[in-house]
């Protein structure tokens, strides 16, 4: 709004300082013509015979006023401004977290104790685990039949005589399910097989029961 002002006061100051410099006053006195000086104009009006060279200075300043004003803007006109572009920060990706690797503990080879089975007995088990069966009965101190649920300590730092076969029967072989049969029985008497391994070789589920005639798969 300042600079639309600026500019109508100059035209003002300007018109009158024409209006002035054409006028020339004298005052009579006693000694003759006193000279009123005249105040310069601060640019060229030009001859007193050219009535338009005022008008032609009013046109010029008003078309530089109006140049100031279309720069400064209309009044109440708000004046674009550059929005700042939003600079979007890349969010870190979080890294992959690595799972603990669970080391299996090994399964001991021999149990520390054992609970006779039904057609169990301890010469049996020293062959299953490659254990001497002197020890296993010195350690626990029993004769050679033991009943069922009896609970036997398997002793450490034995091992079957080299000189006996543990295995009694060849195997991996097949098996005709007699009378009275169990998994337990028939694993003695092979000597060296693991009960165990005859219920997953046959898919066997608990309790384990046989039927006479039945052919299972020996390990």
């Amino acid at each position: 709004m300042k600079k639309i002002v600026y500019p109508m006061i100059l035209i003002i100051l300007m018109l009158s300082l024409a209006l002035s410099g054409c006028t020339r006053s004298a005052t009579k006195g006693g000694g003759g013509d006193v000279a009123v000086d005249t105040p310069d104009i601060p640019f060229p009006v030009g001859p007193e015979n050219n009535p338009n060279r005022i008008t032609e200075i009013i046109a010029v300043t008003q078309t530089t006023a109006a140049q100031v004003s279309g720069d400064a803007g209309q009044p109440g006109q708000e004046v674009a401004t550059a929005t700042p572009e939003a600079v979007l920060e890349e969010t870190p990706k979080s890294l992959p977290t690595t799972a603990a690797i669970v080391v299996p503990t090994a399964t001991p080879g021999l149990p520390t104790t054992y609970t006779v089975q039904d057609g169990e007995f301890p010469y049996c088990l020293a062959r299953r685990f490659n254990i001497n069966p002197n020890d296993l009965v010195s350690i626990n101190n029993i004769s050679g039949f033991v009943a069922p649920g009896t609970i036997l300590t398997i002793p450490t730092n034995s091992t079957w005589p080299s000189e006996f076969d543990r295995a009694l029967i060849a195997h991996p072989t097949t098996y005709n399910v007699l009378a009275g049969d169990t998994i337990y029985k028939i694993a003695c008497q092979f000597g060296d097989v693991d009960p165990n391994d005859i219920i997953y070789a046959n898919n066997l589920e608990e309790p384990y029961t046989l039927t006479a005639g039945q052919v299972i798969n020996i390990p």
